[in-house]
């Protein structure tokens, strides 16, 4: 039933109330010149003002149901929506596994090829399939987003918690519209009582009956009976109390009106009879076991009969409005254990009514001094039928409204979800595992692709460079030198040997010119790839030979010229030497042909240092055509070896000629193989090539880190070095922003991921500005000997509290660091020291309100100052660079 045809019903039934009552009261009680003015009495103010008050209650108790359904219904949707997301979040959970389990697929493929029968290597596409599910499962596990999830559920718990609340006010209104309409129906009955009896029987009980005694003889199958059992289950026995009965239709002759288990165990429930001289009227107000509380809508059972008095025949309405149970019984069975004869259903609707009679047909008897008063206790009976007939589909609704809100179970969404978000975790977990064993399986069992060789500069001595095809890493390279010719030199014959990791190219020497030469190069990545060949043939000495930076051009020796003239004159002077060795042949032909040129290689004995001009006319030839190559790179570093030491002159020119404009990486290997060619680098050096740097032009970026790699060199920094490194930059009297960097670099490398002391700082020339803001510094130790440990911007900013001069200073000209220092107070402190001053910190507080204040004056007069860091405590280590972008990390 529509809501609207609810509201119609009850308007009518009220309305018929209202009519009747009103022809009944005292404004409407005028007497024209023949009548009486007629009083009300009050029991039948009673019975109006009882009916107002459920009329009212029944209408709140329809609003509120209205309003709960609307919040209910809204509740639903949100639901609805959270459980799409969660069903979301489930089936991406699914995916998920379902792709971390095809790792472990991938994996078992990879360890059961047999590369005898299937060729292959990394690049191939089974392999690259497999690693392909890696990337599939990653994202795939990225995927479980609960985030939308969650916030449904938050809406959801949300309207459900409203939907609660309005339910709860629909039911309560419901409770009192059942109490309103069991006080009229109270009111009802003590006005039947009037003019008649009327009695309540059977409060407070579940399956009993009790015996009443009528006024006059009443018929039941041919029998005359003067009373009558009311049982508490809608029955009226004949002859036997059968109250107990809540099964089945009693086997006495009976009348079943909704005959059911009913209690009357809750408020506003009870059963009432009432006779007069012509009439019986049985009220029953229950509620369906085992219900004990006013929640539920109250079943009305009515037995309304008019009697013959005269013989006992009688004719009587039946009802019944409010739940009913599908099974109730409506029957008659007149004589003990005799026929059943249903009652006819003659209402339209959810409620029942009947008519049943026995004896002869009579024309029911109206008494004129009681009729006004029969008249309104039926007009309110009809009125009370149908005010709880609108409760009906009211209950129905907060039942279903109930039953959804039940149905929202945000414990097991949340659950889900819950649960959704560890296997995320447990899924991350697993598929690094995983990974990591497909990842090894690969490496173990399928071998990289060829490396992919580079034509070298060919000489006795050459560079290999090796490198792997784009996506693919080296790890160790192996290589092999093999030659035809057997009477050529190769110190790598019959071997396959390997290189410390792979470096950028393989040195190769001792091969002898005039000789082709293979050269085979391999990776190793647990199984080795394929080798890749070069083939290279070493050039014949050639006229000219480069050597140490000189260029030493054959000799041209003229032949020798005999003499065709005898000398006429006679030396005066015989000498007294006779030589020993006499010439045996002498030539007697004289050429006629003269070659014009006799080439000797002439190789140079003299090795000594090669002077300033010899190093740069070497480079300087080197670079000419642009970049210097991995060969060039080995001609210099030959010959700057070839007296067997690397003076500190040679360096120094080498970097100067280096510099122009950019260092590569082959000329940076270059100058660390010069410097480390004896096995150290010392100070001497490290200046040399410090100063040919700085002398030229500003320090960049490229022989920054040269310089660090030299440092290096030898596996670590220390102090001494830094402090050197210092020195040279400045000797000019200029120490720039870079070159600070440079050795603000160095020192926090030296210091090994520990604090940077601050003797160290000052002996390198630095401040604490100098370092990166973050930068952990120790400041100092207290009395106990701890080390007080900061960051370079607090320690910074803390200086300028050590004078007032400079702290008022700061305020105007930097008023960032004034509120930094401001704000770190006691940071330089070790938490001893802290506690110990807790009670002058107080009144350092105090004091500094005055400069804190100033600092905010002045700070509004800037565009922007930066935000005070917060301060690892005092006491302890603050560990490494702590993330500082310009410290770069070496392998060692």
């Amino acid at each position: 039933m529509t809501n609207f045809k609810r509201k119609v019903l009850l308007f009518l039934g009220i309305s018929l109330c209202v009519t009747v009552f009103s022809i009944m009261s005292p404004d409407n009680a005028k007497a024209t010149d023949n009548q009486d003015q007629v009083v009300v009495s009050p029991a039948q103010q009673a019975v109006d003002s009882a009916l107002a008050t459920a009329t009212t209650e029944v209408q709140q108790a329809v609003a509120a149901t209205d309003t709960a359904t609307a919040v209910v219904a809204v509740a639903v949707v949100e639901k609805s929506q959270a459980q799409s997301a969660v069903d979301t979040v489930t089936a991406t959970v699914a995916v998920a596994q379902s792709n971390v389990a095809l790792v472990d697929t991938a994996t078992a493929t990879i360890n059961n090829i047999n590369l005898a029968v299937t060729p292959i290597d990394q690049s191939s596409q089974i392999v690259q399939d497999a690693k392909n599910t890696i990337t599939t499962a990653q994202t795939s596990i990225n995927n479980i987003d609960t985030s939308t999830a969650q916030v449904q559920i938050s809406e959801v718990v949300a309207a459900k918690t409203t939907a609660t609340t309005a339910q709860a006010t629909a039911q309560t209104e419901l409770t009192q519209a059942n109490i309103a309409i069991d006080n009229a129906q109270t009111a009802v009955n003590d006005l039947q009582a009037t003019i008649g009896t009327s009695t309540n029987v059977l409060s407070n009980t579940d399956d009993a009956g009790v015996l009443m005694n009528l006024p006059f003889d009443l018929l039941m199958g041919g029998v005359l009976y003067d009373n009558v059992y009311v049982g508490s289950n809608a029955t009226v026995t004949f002859g036997v109390n059968e109250g107990s009965n809540y099964w089945s239709t009693p086997t006495a002759p009976s009348i079943s009106i909704a005959g059911w288990d009913w209690t009357t165990w809750s408020t506003g429930t009870g059963i009432t009879y009432a006779t007069t001289g012509t009439s019986l009227d049985i009220a029953w107000d229950v509620r369906l076991f085992p219900l004990t509380t006013a929640e539920t809508q109250i079943t009305q059972i009515r037995f309304n009969a008019d009697v013959n008095p005269n013989d006992g025949a009688w004719i009587a309405n039946v009802t019944a409005n409010g739940p009913i149970p599908t099974d109730a019984r409506f029957n008659v069975r007149e004589t003990t254990n005799g026929a059943v004869t249903p009652i006819t259903d003659t209402n339209v609707g959810a409620s029942f009514a009947g008519q049943i009679s026995q004896g002869a047909a009579f024309t029911p008897y109206v008494d004129p001094n009681t009729e006004t008063v029969q008249a309104a206790v039926d007009a309110a009976n009809a009125t009370i039928a149908q005010l709880n007939s609108s409760l009906t589909p009211v209950v129905a609704q907060n039942t279903t409204n109930t039953s959804a809100i039940n149905a929202i179970n945000t414990t097991s969404l949340t659950n889900t979800v819950n649960s959704a978000v560890s296997t995320k975790t447990s899924l991350q977990s697993s598929l690094n595992t995983k990974s990591g064993q497909l990842v090894s399986a690969i490496n173990n069992n399928i071998p990289t692709p060829a490396p992919i060789i580079s034509a070298p500069a060919v000489g006795t001595f050459m560079y290999i460079e090796a490198e792997m095809p784009t996506g693919f890493e080296a790890n160790t390279w192996f290589y092999q030198v093999v030659t035809e010719d057997p009477n050529a030199a190769n110190p790598y014959a019959g071997q396959t040997l390997n290189t410390d990791g792979a470096p950028a190219a393989i040195e190769l020497s001792g091969l002898t010119p005039g000789v082709t030469y293979t050269v085979r190069v391999a990776n190793w990545s647990g199984p080795l790839s394929e080798y890749s060949e070069i083939i290279v043939s070493i050039p014949s000495p050639s006229a000219s030979l480069n050597i140490g930076g000189s260029t030493y051009e054959p000799v041209y020796i003229p032949p020798t010229e005999i003499p065709t003239e005898i000398p006429t004159e006679i030396p005066t002077e015989i000498p007294t030497e006779i030589p020993t060795e006499i010439p045996i042949e002498i030539p007697t032909e004289i050429p006629t042909e003269i070659p014009t040129e006799i080439l000797v290689e002439e190789v140079p004995t003299d090795l000594a240092d090669m002077t300033v001009e010899e190093v740069q006319n070497v480079v300087e030839d080197l670079i000419s055509s642009g970049t210097v190559s991995a060969s060039d790179a080995e001609a210099v570093l030959e010959a700057l070896i070839s007296d067997g030491v690397v003076s500190v002159s040679e360096i120094s020119d080498l970097a100067s000629n280096l510099t122009d404009g950019g260092i590569t990486a082959i000329e940076a290997a270059l100058v660390i193989d010069a410097l480390t060619s004896d096995g150290v680098v010392t100070n001497q050096e490290m200046t040399a090539l410090v100063e040919s740097f700085v002398s030229e032009s500003a320090l960049s970026s490229a022989e920054s880190e040269l310089i660090i790699d030299a440092l290096m060199s030898d596996g670590d920094i220390t102090n001494s070095e830094v402090n050197n490194l210092s020195e040279a930059l400045t000797e000019d009297g200029i120490f720039t922003e870079a070159e600070k960097d440079l050795v603000s670099e160095a020192l926090i490398t030296a210091a090994e991921g520990e604090a940077v002391t601050k003797e160290n700082i000052q002996e390198a020339g630095l401040t604490y500005e100098d370092l990166p803001e973050t930068t952990p510094v120790e400041v100092r130790k207290d009395e106990n000997g701890n080390d007080v440990i900061i960051i370079a911007e607090v320690a910074a900013a803390l200086q300028v509290l050590e004078s007032p001069s400079e702290f008022i200073g700061a305020i105007f000209d930097d008023p960032g660091q004034a509120v930094t220092a401001v704000l770190n107070i006691g940071a330089d402190m070790s938490e001893e020291e802290r506690e110990e001053s807790e009670k002058m910190v107080v009144s350092a507080i105090i004091a500094s309100n005055a400069a804190i204040n100033a600092v905010g004056v002045a700070a509004n007069a800037v565009s922007s100052t930066r935000s005070a860091p917060s301060t690892p405590s005092g006491g302890g280590s603050a560990g490494g660079a702590m993330g500082d972008p310009r410290i770069r990390r070496r392998k060692p």
